[in-house]
Parts: C-alpha cells; sequence; structure tokens
C-alpha cells in the first residue's frame, strides 16, 4: 500500500511541476492577499489607537489562508482527475480507495507545505509576527491544517461529478470557517448555539492553539487538546474520504 500511494504522490506533484500556471498561481495567489492585507491594515491607522494589534490578526488570517487554499486545490484538482478518466484507470490497475486517497493526500499535502511556509514567512517580515519561539507548535499546527483541509477536499470532491459543481461547496466551507472559528469573531461572543457548531470546524482548534503559543506566549502543553482533536479531524476526514472515492459519475 505505501508503494502505490508514494507513486499517486510522485505523480501528483510532478503534475504540479509542469503546469507552470497552477503553480505559479497557487504561490502567487497567498502572496498577493497577505499584501492585500498589510495594505488596508496600514490604511486604517485608527486601529491602532484603538489597541488593535495587527499582528494578532496576521497569524489568524495566515491560518485560515493555509486552510482554504488547500482545501479549494485538492477538491478541484481530485475533480479533474475524476472527469479525465485517472482514477477510473487506477481502480482498473487494483488501486483500493485508502490507497488513492493516502496518495492523493501525500502530494497535495507538499505545495500545502510549501504554501504553508510562505504564508509563515509573509508573516513574519510584513507583519513583524515573532515566530522563532513557538516555531515548533506553529509550524505542527500550521501542517496539520493543511493537511485536514486537503482531506476535508477530497471528501467534499467526491460528491461533485465536474469541477463546475465543486464551487457551490466553497462558500458552504469556508464561510462557517471564517465566523465559527474565532478568527473574525471571538467564540464565546456567539449564540450558544453556533458555539456547539464552532466544534465541528477544525479551524477553530488550529486558532486556539496558535493564539495560546504566540499571542498569549502560554505553552504547547495547555493547548494539546485542541491540538490533538485537529489531528483527530484529520484522520476522520481522511476516513470519510475513503469510503465515499466514487470511480467516476
Amino acid at each position: 500500500m505505501i508503494h502505490r500511494s508514494y507513486m499517486i504522490a510522485i505523480r501528483i506533484n510532478r503534475q504540479f511541476l509542469r503546469d507552470r500556471r497552477f503553480l505559479a498561481l497557487s504561490l502567487i495567489v497567498p502572496f498577493l492577499l497577505m499584501l492585500l492585507m498589510k495594505y488596508i491594515f496600514d490604511s486604517l491607522p485608527g486601529l491602532v489607537r484603538l489597541g488593535v494589534h495587527i499582528s494578532d490578526y496576521a497569524i489568524m488570517v495566515a491560518a485560515y489562508l493555509v486552510f482554504f487554499i488547500a482545501y479549494v486545490l485538492s477538491a478541484i484538482v481530485l475533480v479533474r482527475d475524476r472527469a479525465i478518466g485517472t482514477l477510473s484507470r487506477m481502480f482498473v490497475c487494483g488501486y483500493r480507495r485508502r490507497e488513492i486517497v493516502i496518495g492523493y493526500i501525500a502530494g497535495y499535502s507538499t505545495i500545502a507545505s510549501i504554501q504553508t511556509a510562505e504564508v509563515l514567512l509573509l508573516t513574519r517580515y510584513l507583519f513583524d509576527v515573532h515566530l522563532l519561539s513557538a516555531i515548533v507548535p506553529v509550524l505542527l499546527t500550521m501542517l496539520s491544517l493543511a493537511v485536514v483541509s486537503v482531506g476535508l477536499g477530497l471528501f467534499i470532491s467526491n460528491f461533485a461529478r465536474n469541477e463546475g459543481q465543486v464551487f457551490p461547496f466553497i462558500p458552504l466551507v469556508a464561510v462557517p470557517a471564517a465566523l465559527l472559528s474565532g478568527i473574525a469573531i471571538p467564540v464565546a461572543d456567539l449564540p450558544r448555539t453556533l458555539q456547539w457548531l464552532s466544534y465541528l470546524v477544525p479551524l477553530r482548534y488550529a486558532a486556539d492553539v496558535l493564539r495560546e503559543v504566540l499571542i498569549r506566549n502560554g505553552s504547547f502543553l495547555n493547548v494539546l487538546t485542541p491540538f490533538f482533536t485537529l489531528i483527530a479531524f484529520g484522520v476522520l476526514l481522511v476516513s470519510l474520504a475513503s469510503l465515499t472515492l466514487k470511480e467516476g459519475e
């Protein structure tokens, strides 16, 4: 199983390298969004007078970008592979669902890891966020979030027959993630029903970890529960993606 999954991951990475436009967009889009955020914050000096620390929001937005971009890319590309018959050929060759899903997770996680590194570097130099003191928990959390996002994208893509049908699922995931994770609005300020729903949002647990280790300067040991909950979401989504994976239409 490991060998077959490895071969799928290699094929996906080669596809990324051959599709230079897709690769360029995958790296340019996070850069442009972070620059836009920097420009907006710099244009609102009143935020500083109100005691708003831009760096606190920057790392949360960075986590959201990692979550969102990895989710969208993995969902769209798997649907494209299904449409052109790549998945059908793998099933004919005897590949199992779990082997295929793990291979796709590994392949997409490569580009997601590069995007994570890019976003963290931009956060450090554009917003002067000091990551060095908590670099290990930050990297573990962001990479885990990327894997969870890829798993979610693969799971969602199983309910779409073509790339166009993926797009309605994008706001269905992106909007609740932004509103219920505590990034835009503190979870404690939400109505009780929405607070309960926020437990179903993986990004909430990543935000809890990042907030503790970077903003509050707390210990990673204090947030092991949300961190391992994030890992559990990844395992669950990979399992769901394997169970629902379809050969074609």
